[in-house]
């Protein structure tokens, strides 16, 4: 039996996102998606869907890679084509929803990079976009600014 009065969550739970910056966050992420409705949607479903230990380590982890591309002047994302990713719908919603692929998309830079031939870039596309949106689009973003940091360092 559960020690937490049944309407609050612990007490670890209620405060484990209360250092989340959104809105510093959004200004850092603004060349990746300049679109601020889109961006809005994206940082939504990232730092306030989920498990609260997903929103803090997304924030966690993309606040660091966003300081570090500002570090090194990195202010626009890489170039080159990206692979677009549907959301993944409830049942209940596929009929509802028309827009279904992500404002952002896994930069072909990255899967030139790592996979030796198609299939394994396929491979690799399915484990960053697969899950809930605060996993797919998390990753996604974390490589997008992996990506443009390293076509700024000259990676071959």
């Amino acid at each position: 039996m559960s020690k937490h009065h049944p309407h609050k969550p612990p007490h670890h739970q209620r405060h484990a996102t209360a250092f989340i910056d959104l809105e510093a966050l959004e200004r850092s992420l603004a060349p990746w998606l300049p679109d601020d409705a889109e961006r809005a949607f994206v940082l939504r479903c990232v730092l306030e869907e989920g498990p609260a230990h997903h929103r803090g380590a997304n924030y966690v982890l993309l606040t660091l890679l966003a300081r570090l591309a500002d570090r090194l002047g990195v202010k626009t994302p890489a170039t080159g084509a990206q692979r677009p990713f549907e959301m993944r719908l409830p049942p209940h919603l596929e009929d509802e929803i028309d827009e279904r692929e992500w404002p952002v998309g896994v930069p072909e830079r990255a899967l030139e990079l790592l996979a030796k031939d198609e299939r394994a870039a396929e491979a690799m596309t399915d484990c960053l976009t697969d899950g809930p949106p605060q996993h797919a689009v998390a990753n996604v973003l974390m490589v997008q600014l992996l990506v443009a940091m390293l076509e700024r360092a000259g990676a071959p």
